[in-house]
């Protein structure tokens, strides 16, 4: 593996402004299918750190990451604030990791979720310690895993893993009692099998910090008991269980990831019969000075469930073949749920669309949110699309109005986003659009000529996680400079140098887009 250091800058016509900074890369998996789990997070002094799945051994500052042995496992690497490798640490077993944020001081905290029987995280220090999921034994005698649990770990700036936190779903009791004895052969489901024969499962989407607490929202099944959390359950004719999903966010001690605490918890209302469809899609939320703000878009009767009490959501559904529902969009404050607003919109008839929330961040008195929604746009009625579409929106966070909302013009997937002050960018699974924080005026789409997988914030800057090509990861850790650097660039012609595309392709000529430049002189740069 060949780590590439390079000084980027912003090549494109009609800019004056430049970046200069730099981009790395490595190349973890064999494959591009197997390359999920890519996150970022940047410390207080610049550090940037970035994970990833792997499944074949690779070099990272001059240390071998080793071969998980046919396991597509995760990995956690650290660059400096220049960009020059530190180290790498393992988590050794089926696991992904799902999203990460760093302390002022370095102090990592990565959100992830568990697939298999055990998995071995291993420090700089050689250390380890072991995530392990619940297993029982199904109705043919046989010990299965029955549930994929969510862990929290918090890594030293130095890779020392110092703690992991597990949060593990499990059967209901009156649920269990149902369904009947996983050693009934008979043809009752197994209680370890309530989700349609998949385990039960948390999957954590978003870590935060705020004072002394960490923030995880996860989407889950099952009963998680030392959250308070009851699973919300299908009765099909009283004969078989089917677990459905809910919604939540719960907090920890940042110290030690000790004192779980279930801060909200959306899910579908009251006893479910076998024809009627409740869902909660998706969930993101923000943190101030203690208090939690939630996001979520679900369909038909849901409640949402606080500290502080609970609220009934009902919406527009029909029954019927057509299969027509709305898909509404709801703010709240966890400290006072009854308060909670709703922006409802009309029904579709498109069973399987996507909604999503790829984050919400404060901004001001604000929160910035970005999402896919498909039909009628919740936040302005006067939006229809037939496609899953991105938006993003500015929430004013005293009231939950709506400062502006922007749905995108072309077909597009939402992926994450990052606020850098004045300017945010929403990237797709195409393209990375830059809007002003202010008034959401689109300032342009040639931030990059693909979506970023993940990004943070530094210094009012942005650090982005990418596909490089088919197996690599690349990270982009730009930094602004001087208005004439592109000037400069655009006038000076490169002698004797070749010029490469993300993926490594020979170019007669730069072009839009990541082009990587090797003179002949050694230097690397990379243009827009």
């Amino acid at each position: 593996m060949v780590a590439l250091v390079a000084t980027v800058t912003l090549y494109a016509e009609g800019k004056d402004e430049g970046m200069e900074g730099w981009i790395s890369t490595f190349s973890p998996v064999t494959d591009k299918a197997e390359l999920v789990g890519l996150h970022t997070a940047v410390a207080g002094d610049g550090s940037v750190y970035a994970s990833s799945t792997y499944n074949k051994s690779f070099t990272f500052a001059e240390k071998a990451v080793t071969d998980p042995e046919g396991l597509t496992s995760s990995c956690i690497v650290k660059f400096d604030k220049d960009g020059n490798e530190k180290w790498a640490i393992s988590l050794v077993g089926a696991c992904t990791i799902q999203a990460m944020t760093a302390d002022a001081d370095g102090t990592l905290y990565v959100a992830g979720q568990s697939q298999d029987a055990k998995v071995t995280v291993t420090g700089t220090d050689g250390g380890t310690k072991e995530i392990e999921n619940p297993t029982g034994f199904d109705a043919f005698f046989d010990e299965v895993i029955t549930a994929h649990s969510a862990f929290i770990a918090k890594i030293s700036k130095d890779g020392v893993v110092e703690t992991i936190k597990t949060i593990a779903p499990a059967v209901n009791a009156e649920i269990a009692a149902v369904v009947g004895d996983p050693y009934d052969m008979g043809m009752e489901m197994s209680i370890y099998d309530l989700s349609g024969n998949d385990p039960m499962y948390v999957i954590p989407n978003k870590i935060m910090l705020d004072g002394d607490k960490v923030y995880v929202s996860a989407s889950y099944t099952g009963d998680i008991t030392e959250l308070g959390w009851n699973g919300a359950y299908l009765n099909y004719f009283g004969m078989m269980i089917f677990d459905l999903k809910s919604l939540g966010v719960f907090s920890l001690n940042k110290s030690d990831l000790a004192n779980a605490v279930g801060e909200a918890n959306v899910q579908p209302t009251g006893t479910i019969l076998y024809d009627e469809q409740y869902a909660p899609e998706a969930i993101d939320f923000v943190v101030k000075d203690g208090t939690v703000f939630v996001a979520f878009f679900g369909y038909n009767k849901l409640t949402l469930t606080t500290p502080a009490g609970s609220k009934d959501f009902a919406f527009e559904t029909t029954l019927d073949e057509s299969g027509n529902k709305e898909h509404a969009l709801v703010l709240a404050n966890a400290k006072e749920p009854a308060q909670a607003k709703v922006f409802h919109a009309a029904m579709n008839d498109n069973s399987y669309p996507t909604y999503s929330l790829v984050d919400a961040t404060l901004a001001g008195d604000a929160c910035i949110l970005a999402g896919t929604f498909y039909g009628n746009f919740p936040l302005d009625n006067s939006v229809t699309k037939d496609v899953n579409t991105s938006f993003v929106a500015s929430i004013k966070m005293a009231d939950c109005s709506v400062n502006w909302a922007k749905a995108n013009e072309v077909e597009s997937k939402a992926v994450c986003m990052v606020v850098t002050g004045e300017e945010i960018k929403a990237s797709t699974e195409n393209t990375t659009y830059t809007f002003k924080t202010a008034d959401g005026d689109l300032k342009g789409d040639d931030t990059m000529d693909q979506g970023f997988a993940d990004a943070a914030v530094y210094n009012d800057q942005y650090v982005s996680t990418i596909y490089a090509n088919e197996d690599t990861v690349c990270i982009f850790s730009p930094k602004m400079s001087p208005s004439t650097g592109v000037k400069s660039l655009k006038n000076t012609k490169v002698v004797d140098a070749k010029y490469f595309n993300a993926n490594g392709m020979e170019l007669s000529a730069p072009r839009k887009g990541l082009n990587i430049v090797k003179s002949a002189a050694g230097v690397k740069k990379v243009m827009k």
